[in-house]
């Protein structure tokens, strides 16, 4: 059984809590410095490559998830009338009578570098804290955030553009500090899950699928980039992308407006990964998939406590059917020290790092989550 928690109670309890415990234009850019990021624990039996390219897409439900730990997630979310109103209210849409079209987009566009970021992430964002009061015999799972949890969430562009008034640029820096924002050809074509089309066809039907056509303006084209330099991260051709057909004419617009527009790091492409959701902070890639990118880091994520629907999301589940999950994945008989089975390495900004199962056998934090239906790799748990 899940419930979820009222966004502000869950906010002041974690206060009291926490308390107690190729470059020919340049028009901004700054100087980058470095991150300190954990080294990730060598025992851990369960980490993913994350340059392997290889991800298998899961919507709304974690029980899709598997143990490949997909780098780029989503979710199909049908908004209510009042949110859909909230949005266009809070949006002002490109006007159709206005928009470029592709041509003249691509006659507009100078290459070159548009702006960097020297900002760093930050790792004191606080860890998960339990909010369940299970029954005996039960465990009490409180998780903060949907997927893996690293790079852009989706969900937060759109809080930040919407009740933060950040434009694109401004968002992809916050996601992906220390990059460089460059302008690129829009000529050509790239291919997402086998199908090859031009970048706006391609893009288009993404951010579609990725955000719908509801979501702020500066959203989608943060969406746009993160998605583009994603799949030219990869040679100009990814994987396990989400394409949604006929997208309407405002993600059209959105995305011929930064058309080519792709995230470099130290002269090479990023790896722009990004999800549905944070929880209250991303992840960090080197606790998530024991890889260190440094752009790759925990940032804080300002809106999530207030509007985020999975920040703070309990889960009670019977002591027989953790010990079953944990049995039937790690091929091992747990002791009858309950309180000894799930022993945690935290990490950046709360999120699990690795588990140390019964004293037996240390495994990544993200598969441990996704063993026991969890949303992300930021828990805490009580035992009734």
């Amino acid at each position: 059984m899940k419930v979820r928690y009222p966004h502000v109670s869950i906010a002041l309890a974690i206060v009291v809590l926490l308390a107690s415990a190729s470059v020919s234009q340049v028009y901004a850019v700054s100087e980058e410095t470095g991150t300190t990021v954990l080294e990730s624990t060598s025992t851990v039996e369960t980490t993913t490559d994350i340059t392997s390219g290889s991800s298998t897409m899961w919507k709304a439900e974690i029980s899709d998830y598997d143990s490949s730990l997909s780098l780029v997630e989503y979710e199909e979310v049908t908004p209510t009338d009042e949110e859909v109103a909230e949005m266009e209210e809070a949006t002002t849409l490109v006007d159709s009578e206005d928009a470029l079209t592709i041509e003249e987009a691509t006659n507009a566009v100078t290459e070159g570098e548009l702006a960097s970021s020297s900002a760093t992430g930050s790792t004191d964002s606080g860890y998960a804290v339990s909010l369940g009061s299970p029954e005996s015999g039960q465990f009490a799972f409180t998780t903060y955030g949907y997927g893996h949890c690293v790079g852009m969430s989706q969900n937060g562009a759109n809080y930040y553009a919407t009740y933060g008034g950040y434009d694109y640029q401004q968002i992809l820096f916050h996601y992906y500090p220390g990059t460089t924002l460059v302008q690129e050809s829009t000529s050509g074509t790239i291919t997402a899950n086998g199908v090859t089309g031009s970048l706006v066809d391609i893009l288009s039907q993404i951010v579609y699928a990725e955000m719908s056509s509801t979501m702020d303006v500066e959203a989608m084209k943060a969406q746009t980039v993160a998605a583009y330099s994603y799949i030219m991260f990869y040679g100009g051709s990814a994987t396990g992308l989400a394409l949604k057909a006929n997208p309407p004419q405002n993600v059209i617009d959105a995305v011929t407006s930064v058309l080519g527009q792709a995230l470099y790091y130290d002269g090479s492409y990023a790896l722009t990964v990004y999800g549905a959701s944070s929880g209250g902070a991303t992840a960090s890639s080197n606790d998530i998939f024991g890889t260190n990118y440094p752009y790759l880091v925990s940032v804080q994520c300002d809106y999530d406590a207030q509007y985020d629907p999975y920040y703070g999301e309990v889960t009670n589940m019977s002591v027989d059917e953790v010990r079953s999950r944990i049995q039937s994945a790690y091929g091992i008989t747990l002791s009858s020290n309950v309180s000894n089975w799930i022993q945690v390495e935290v990490g950046d900004s709360g999120y699990v790092r690795s588990v140390t199962i019964d004293g037996q056998k240390i495994v990544n934090g993200k598969s441990f989550s996704s063993v026991l239906g969890l949303r992300s790799a930021k828990f805490a748990y009580v035992i009734g």
